[in-house]
Formats: C-alpha cells, sequence, structure tokens
C-alpha cells in the first residue's frame, strides 16, 4: 500500500492561489492580520478537499479551542497544583480551555477519558505528572498535539517534555553551603527509583567535586520524601564519629523531621548544624529558623507546556524536545553563617 501524501499549508497555499502564511493565518485563527471572508472561507475549503488534519480547520473555525491535562492523582496541597493553575491561567489567556482529568491508576477510567479527548473537540494533550519521573509508556494516548509535564519517557524522546532541573536546584543548594565554608555536607534522599530522586544526588554530588570535595557515602541516606524517617536518617547522621556540618533535604517536609531530631539533641540552626530544603512551600518560610530552600518551578512550567502546546497547533519549530526549568533558591536563617 502507498502510503498518503501528507497535505501541508503550502499544498493547500497552491491549490487555493494564496500564500502560505496567509493559509497559517487562517488555519491558526490569528487576528493580527485582517483577512477577508472570502479567502477565509476559500482557505478552509481547500483544505477540507484536500484532507488537510480537520482538527486544525475546526480550530480555525473556532470551535477546537480546548487543551486536554491529564495526570495520574493530585491533591489540593500539592505543590504540583501550582503548574495545573498556570497552565489553566496561560490557556484562557491564549482564549483555550484547559480541562483536567485525573484518573488515581483506575483503568477503566483511563480508558474513558482516553475515549473523550480522542472523540471529543480537543486542541491539544497535557499528559502530566505530580511527581517527576521517567514513564515506560504514556497511558492516555492521542495525535493530538502533546507535551510531557514533568515527565519523560525513558524509551524515546519524540513527544517534547518539560522538566524541572533538578540537578542544577540541588547544585545550587551545596554550592551555597560550600560558599558558606560548609565541608561535610549530608544529604536526605528520597526514593531511589525515582527521577527526581537521581536528579538532585547527581546535583550534590557534582557540586561537592567542583568545592573540591570527596563525596561520602555514608552522609547520603534514603528518607523516601517521609517526615519519620527524615527524623530517623537524621539521627544516624548525627551518631556517626564525624557528623555532617550541613544537611540537604530533598524536600521541605522531610526538613521538618530533620528540625526535629536536631532541636532533641539539643543542636542549634544554624550555629551547630546548617539544613537547606527543597521545594519552598509555604512551611519553608514559616518555620523558625525559617528554612533555605531551591524553589519548584511548577508554576512557570506549567505556563510552558501551554506555549509549548500552541506552537505545535501553530506549526512553529520547538526550540528544544526536552526543555528544563530552573528554580531559584531562596536563602533563609537555617543555612547562613552569622
Amino acid at each position: 500500500m502507498t502510503k498518503s501524501k501528507k497535505i501541508t499549508m503550502s499544498d493547500i497555499a497552491a491549490a487555493a492561489g494564496v500564500s502560505q502564511p496567509t493559509v497559517s493565518l487562517v488555519l491558526n485563527g490569528s487576528q493580527t492580520v485582517k483577512i477577508s471572508e472570502a479567502t477565509k472561507r476559500k482557505v478552509l475549503d481547500t483544505a477540507k478537499e484536500l484532507g488537510y488534519q480537520s482538527k486544525k480547520v475546526a480550530h480555525a473555525l473556532g470551535r477546537s479551542k480546548k487543551i486536554a491535562m491529564v495526570v495520574n492523582g493530585l491533591t489540593s496541597y500539592d505543590p504540583f497544583i501550582d503548574a495545573v493553575n498556570t497552565a489553566r491561567e496561560e490557556a484562557w489567556n491564549n482564549d483555550y480551555l484547559l480541562i483536567t482529568f485525573s484518573y488515581n491508576h483506575d483503568e477503566i477510567l483511563a480508558n474513558k477519558i482516553e475515549t473523550e479527548i480522542n472523540n471529543g473537540d480537543y486542541a491539544g494533550l497535557i499528559y502530566a505528572s505530580s511527581m517527576t519521573r521517567e514513564l515506560s509508556t504514556q497511558r492516555v494516548q492521542t495525535h493530538l498535539p502533546t507535551v510531557l509535564l514533568n515527565c519523560i519517557m525513558s524509551d524515546q524522546q519524540n513527544t517534547p517534555s518539560i522538566l524541572p532541573a533538578d540537578m542544577i536546584g540541588a547544585y545550587k543548594a551545596i554550592k551555597h553551603l560550600t560558599n558558606q565554608g560548609y565541608r561535610r555536607i549530608a544529604m536526605l534522599a528520597g526514593e531511589s527509583w525515582m527521577y527526581a530522586s537521581t536528579q538532585r544526588i547527581d546535583g550534590y554530588r557534582q557540586a561537592l567535586i567542583d568545592a573540591d570535595i570527596i563525596p561520602n557515602e555514608d552522609y547520603v541516606l534514603e528518607a523516601n520524601w517521609s517526615l519519620k524517617e527524615a527524623y530517623e536518617q537524621t539521627n544516624r547522621l548525627l551518631d556517626l564519629a564525624i557528623p555532617p556540618e550541613a544537611i540537604f533535604c530533598s524536600s521541605d517536609y522531610m526538613a521538618m523531621g530533620c528540625y526535629q531530631a536536631i532541636a532533641e539533641r539539643q543542636l542549634k540552626i544554624p550555629k551547630d548544624i546548617a539544613v537547606v530544603g527543597y521545594d519552598n512551600q509555604q512551611i519553608a518560610s514559616e518555620s523558625f529558623p525559617a528554612l533555605s530552600s531551591i524553589e519548584l518551578p511548577y508554576a512557570d512550567m506549567g505556563r510552558l507546556a501551554v506555549d509549548n502546546i500552541l506552537a505545535q497547533i501553530q506549526e512553529q519549530p520547538l526550540l528544544s524536545q526536552i526543555r528544563k526549568v530552573e528554580g531559584e533558591l531562596i536563602v533563609r536563617a537555617s543555612s547562613t553563617k552569622a
């Protein structure tokens, strides 16, 4: 069987007797240039006759103005909600509605969502994860323009991905501590299978090496995002013959367990031991002493996800398939020497 030729905007332009930019403006519903209704109708009719992507034509007619976001589970207190909220705002600023779906490992519901997106009037899909991770497969499949948010496919790079620059974030945290003069720096890591955990460990180790400090594996313990385990692992660190001078926690939540263990030893932060967290959740600024933390750039990531989808809809080239967004280090009292 001979594979049919993909119809392009240039084909439509040639058949309709107009320029390619005119076709692009019509099909993408641009309002920046005034185009006569007759020309618009000619372009749309030609696109339909040639079999150009029907959803593109529907969008140009003002119908396909929805973007789907699929996320596998989300709670109201999850910091990833910032990505959802800013994606919704960015979509609305561009006259699109963002419709959010969550299936929580329910396969029947996932199938229903997939059917809804493929049969509904959607212009694109943001496939999201509240945890930064590698995916073996994308549970909801579609031929629509798609971007992966806070996740990446492990076996191929064809789908654009937007991720936090976790390695750089951890690097910033450790560089801050070494600049303060700390040398014995420990780390409480997340679960080893998670992409975020491995990236933050890599950043931690690289920053130590760049500061001419040999990483001490006794100083790297898994606390698995748990306050209780962070408390227990901090006690293990403090029981070492040569305990650390500073502890980098892979989340602000774990830092609270770290704080508790340090307080029970009647040690003072940062006088006796410095602490830096990750996420920059509200608890970081409200703790005592206030916790230095790396901000997770979820808001920027959500906005970029929508911009990526819109670029695909408008057939604009993407700057890169994988976009990593840096978060800022917020320095507070927990890590600064007097």
